[in-house]
């Protein structure tokens, strides 16, 4: 046996290697394909065989990609060291779990006591206009300890019903104008409170709930404003029309007078006439009696008698 072990190592020895084509692993052996020149097949052998042979040859590109991926497996390695040791740490809460609570719980503490608590002060309200709606900013004032707490936001109809009080500072002092004494700062965008109004109305008014009281009243103004001319344009009319009417019935009034004038008139003249013809035959007579009485007696008779006369001739020859 010891004889063809030699044998084997002499043949290996006598042959050249060309070229070394691949390197694999089988049953914990490391093993070489090598393409040897006395030979057209490349033939897998063992490293410790060949190991002194091939030490001056280089490998080829498969070796190479063998060694990247070998790299590769190194560092895939610790990953999967890391997720063994988080799986051992699930697996085992004691180890774990108390850590991962306690650090819970200190960061939720710490969140939490961001938020503002009772007892924190105001430092400022600021009025933050969006295109869309107004809000409201409550800043708050740094605590002895140093951490200053998360700002509140409110919406405009939120911090009406929130915060009345401080709704009402708002509007007095940036609105209105008004100065009051107070620690709390109230800030809104905008030069003066007519800008500032402005902005806020522009705003709101996108909401179909708020109205415009102006225009409505605006046009109750015009309105109220075009009633009384319409009424003066009518009084006008009426009184044009009753001036129209009380000229006919004054000029109808002044005719039927001249016609009741021209009637008495005529009537007084008439009566008149009547009156003075009865006067002159009375007046005539007055002085038939006069002169009558006057007469003798003698001529009485006489005048008797010629009266007579003539009534007698007048009824004769009224029968003729």
């Amino acid at each position: 046996m010891k004889a063809e072990v030699k044998k084997d190592k002499k043949q290996i020895n006598q042959r050249s290697p060309e070229k070394v084509l691949q390197k694999r692993y089988n049953n914990n052996q490391v093993q070489y394909l090598v393409k040897w020149k006395d030979q057209d097949e490349p033939i897998w052998d063992v490293e410790e065989n060949i190991r002194n042979i091939i030490q001056n040859i280089p490998l080829i590109e498969s070796e190479l990609q063998e060694n990247k991926n070998d790299k590769q497996q190194k560092q895939v390695t610790p990953q999967k060291n890391q997720f063994q040791t988080l799986q051992y740490s699930f697996k085992h809460p004691n180890c774990s779990g108390e850590l991962l609570f306690n650090t819970q719980k200190e960061m939720t503490q710490k969140y939490c006591f961001a938020y503002p608590q009772f007892g924190d002060e105001i430092e400022s309200v600021n009025l933050i206009l969006t295109q869309e709606d107004c809000l409201f900013e409550i800043k708050w004032k740094t605590r002895t300890d140093g951490t200053k707490p998360i700002s509140d936001f409110y919406q405009y109809d939120q911090f009406k019903v929130v915060a009345p009080m401080l709704f009402m500072d708002f509007l007095e002092i940036c609105i209105l104008g008004h100065e009051k004494n107070s620690d709390i700062k109230f800030i809104a965008p905008g030069k003066d409170n007519i800008q500032r109004a402005q902005l806020i109305k522009r705003i709101l008014l996108q909401d179909p709930k708020y109205i415009d009281t102006n225009k409505n009243q605006s046009n109750e103004e015009i309105q109220f404003n075009d009633q009384p001319k319409e009424k003066c344009e009518q009084q006008k009319k009426k009184k044009i029309i009753t001036f129209m009417q009380s000229e006919q019935k004054q000029k109808q009034a002044i005719a039927t007078q001249n016609q009741i004038i021209k009637q008495t008139q005529v009537e007084y003249q008439e009566q008149l006439h009547a009156e003075g013809l009865s006067l002159e035959d009375q007046r005539q007579e007055e002085k038939q009696s006069l002169q009558y009485n006057n007469i003798d007696e003698g001529e009485k008779k006489q005048i008797i008698d010629s009266k007579q006369c003539e009534k007698s001739i007048f009824s004769d020859e009224q029968q003729e």
